[in-house]
């Protein structure tokens, strides 16, 4: 029986420090949570659109451009003039400023700007 407990102590020890090393450098699992909800948000133009997301070519402040896939769902506001409209409605080659911030792993758009020509 002492065997069994010690065995399942090491097991357990083991399987800790396995996860404990997957984890980057320096990496806090509170700030990274904190950060996934600050919004920050891409300028540049849609790529493609689908039901469930659009890809943007473009560029935080400061970086590069960079191609963009984001998640959009019933809480994405898309707002173009004045007007609501669905990610399907936008166009390859519009200008967009897209709101997001990381929820589950996933890009999300929390809205979606078309910006004037």
């Amino acid at each position: 029986m002492r065997l069994a407990i010690v065995a399942l102590a090491l097991a357990f020890a083991c399987s800790a420090i396995a996860a404990t090393a997957q984890q980057k450098p320096g990496a806090d699992p509170a700030r990274e949570t904190e950060r996934s909800k600050v919004a920050r948000s891409v300028t540049g133009t849609v790529k493609t659109t689908m039901d469930s997301g659009l890809v943007v070519v473009g560029r935080e402040t400061g970086g590069n451009d960079k191609e963009w896939t984001f998640a959009v769902d019933r809480d994405t506001r898309i707002d173009s003039g004045g007007k609501a409209k669905t990610a399907n409605e936008l166009r390859a080659g519009d200008s967009v400023t897209v709101t997001y911030t990381n929820r589950d792993g996933k890009i999300v758009a929390q809205s979606v700007k078309v910006n004037a020509r």
